[in-house]
């Protein structure tokens, strides 16, 4: 639908009725400023969960007066005053935004929660009072999503900047991951940038190509593309104590480059090696091969006998992708996964996107619901419940119980007439100790089919035929597919040399420890983005790590401007007692208390390296500014 507000006719009548009326009534009051009116409505909300979201409802005389006074604004849009949120009074904010749910918002939640609706972005928490000096650089490694934030957050902020990126492009795994089916498994209304909250979605979970061009354009936008260089594969960085700045090595073009930098940043995620199974004889394998990764975009499916070793969020979706073309299916299951049903209808409906796309702040009203819906309300689905657990086999507490009541009856529905290999898809540990799979819509179905084996055995071998599995069976296979993830890095695939010499590599050793997930003593000048135990792995989304960490080293990079410093980094008490926290905290958390699920979560100690244990708020608030007395400033 293509139509304008202003002079829409009878056109705009019924995507007003089609309308959520709690984004409906936010976006009024924030286009008008009528707060009065908050209470002629937002007290009358009722709240349902439809297709997988929450859905708010109006009796019908009240509904008939929102949409009357739709018609009347947003009729006439063109040249109203676009009152943003931001400049309404917290009473009517908390009122509107309690409204998205019904779940209350509390009072000292609501910068939180304005940020997170994208509502206020690159708010300073420190006074600025001087400008970065002209010779001091960042270097950011990696242009994915953090990267590119990083970018624009040092541009917003005044500090001359460079970016290398080892891919062709913007993206980061976006760019690097092209296999078919590939998709984002969070909620677009909430997955973007809270700068540039994407309303043209067209569809509730977008593709990964959708995903890369969004990147694409935002770093556009923000006029930051000038500062990448693509084809730049980062080896090593030393510090240089004499100079005060860091020496970063890089691959480019077959040459080996320098360039320094007064700081670093590390965008490059922390998944980012695959890891293909220590298996023998893999390199003897006769047909195609590859990790989905390093997907072959040349190779045809059509009619081939598939190994797919892997059941994670990747897997399902190629298999998901492939099933209709493909002659054949051996699926290689480690573990099962909890798996969640398919979203019943992921293209976002025309008249919605039309009201995202058109009046002001509707995207963020309907952003900011998503956020609380997905956000620290699933906190206690992570927190071990010791009354609950005694009894419970597989949840550990009532909220993760809800979680796994979705997940099993959609097992249940999906083979109640293959109890077979229902009893092989079973999972036989609490819900969301290992990150639940979102069936993409044919994953089940294709287990079903007579053409497909589920191999529960592990895989053994590969000879020159295809894989084995656990039992000695060869499987025929004309290609195999390795949708089994990727390495846990944290920096240590680098040679990274800080002060007197400390390489982080031994540092860090076979459990990275980093001040608030990203900060190390003895590496000034070093921000990790996705750092240890920094991965709000029980709601929320990579987004909301990502900013809340860049805004952090903004920060800390505007106390060396104010300061007139050169250096700043953590003290080794207050790494022991951040680690002390995280690890007193996790104690109690799924990921440590639920051990039969095996995940990349852990390391071969059982060391909890990935989720943060804190609620999503507690984590933020942490990051606002830094701590002074926990840095060592030169």
């Amino acid at each position: 639908m293509t139509v304008t507000a202003a002079g829409a006719g009878d056109e705009l009548g019924p995507i007003i009725e089609d309308a959520d009326p709690a984004f409906l009534l936010a976006s009024l009051v924030s286009i008008t400023g009528a707060t009065d009116r908050i209470d002629e409505f937002a007290p009358h909300l009722t709240h349902e969960v439809e297709n997988g979201e929450i859905r708010a409802h109006l009796d019908v005389d009240r509904r008939e007066a929102l949409n009357s006074w739709a018609c009347r604004v947003l009729g006439n849009l063109e040249g109203a005053p676009d009152r943003d949120p931001l400049v309404l009074e917290d009473d009517a904010f908390q009122a509107l935004a309690t409204a998205m749910t019904g779940i209350p918002v509390a009072r000292r939640s609501l910068p939180f929660a304005r940020e997170q609706g994208g509502f206020t972005s690159f708010r300073p928490t420190i006074r600025r009072t001087r400008t970065a000096p002209a010779d001091f650089k960042v270097l950011i490694i990696g242009a994915g999503m953090a990267g590119v934030t990083m970018a624009v957050a040092a541009r917003h902020a005044g500090f001359d900047f460079e970016v290398l990126e080892k891919e062709a492009g913007v993206g980061g795994v976006w760019f690097k991951n092209r296999y078919p089916g590939i998709g984002v498994d969070t909620h677009s209304k909430y997955y973007s940038l809270s700068f540039e909250v994407n309303a043209a979605w067209t569809n509730s979970h977008p593709t990964g190509e959708e995903f890369r061009e969004y990147l694409d354009d935002v770093a556009r936008k923000h006029d930051v593309l000038d500062k990448f260089t693509f084809g730049a594969d980062v080896t090593g960085m030393e510090w240089d104590e004499s100079r005060n700045i860091w020496t970063v090595t890089y691959s480019k073009g077959g040459e080996q480059l320098t360039t320094t930098a007064s700081a670093i940043v590390t965008a490059a995620g922390y998944l980012t090696n695959p890891a293909v199974p220590n298996v023998p004889g893999i390199e003897t394998f006769e047909g195609e091969s590859f990790h989905s990764s390093e997907w072959d975009e040349e190779y045809d499916f059509t009619g081939k006998r598939v190994a797919i070793v892997g059941t994670g969020c990747t897997s399902v979706q190629i298999v998901d992708a492939l099933a209709p073309e493909i002659e054949s299916l051996v699926l290689f299951q480690r573990q099962p996964h909890w798996v969640l049903p398919p979203v019943v209808e992921s293209r976002v409906p025309e008249n919605e996107r039309w009201m995202l796309m058109n009046v002001p702040s509707y995207s963020r009203w309907a952003r900011l619901r998503k956020f609380i819906e997905t956000g620290d309300i699933n906190y206690p689905a992570v927190r071990f419940d010791e009354e609950w657990a005694a009894t419970h086999e597989l949840s550990i507490s009532e909220a993760n119980e809800r979680g796994r009541l979705t997940a099993q009856a959609h097992l249940d529905a999906s083979f109640a007439d293959r109890p077979d290999l229902k009893e092989k898809l079973q999972p036989s540990f609490a819900f969301m100790a290992k990150r639940p799979v979102r069936d993409p819509g044919a994953y089940y179905s294709t287990i079903k089919k007579d053409s497909t084996t589920l191999v529960t055995t592990g895989l053994s071998g590969v000879t020159p035929e295809g894989p084995v599995d656990g039992d000695g069976v060869v499987h025929e296979v004309d290609v195999i597919v390795y949708a089994t993830g990727f390495t846990l890095e944290y920096l240590r695939n680098l040679d990274v040399v800080g002060r007197e010499g400390k390489k982080l590599a031994e540092v860090f050793g076979d459990t990275p420890e980093a001040y608030l997930g990203c900060q190390i003593p003895g590496f000034p000048n070093l921000f990790m983005t996705s750092g240890p135990n920094a991965n709000p792995s029980h709601g929320g989304a990579h987004n909301f790590c990502v900013e809340a960490v860049v805004h952090y080293i903004v920060e800390c990079l505007q106390t060396l401007v104010e300061t007139e410093a050169n250096s700043i980094e953590p003290t080794e008490e207050a790494l022991a007692e951040w680690v002390r926290d995280v690890r007193e905290t996790l104690a109690d958390s799924i990921w440590m208390r639920e051990a039969r699920a095996t995940t990349y979560y852990r390391n071969s100690k059982g060391d909890v390296l990935l989720a943060s244990p804190f609620e999503m708020e507690d984590y933020w608030t942490r990051l606002r500014q830094p701590n002074l007395d926990d840095m060592t400033v030169r």
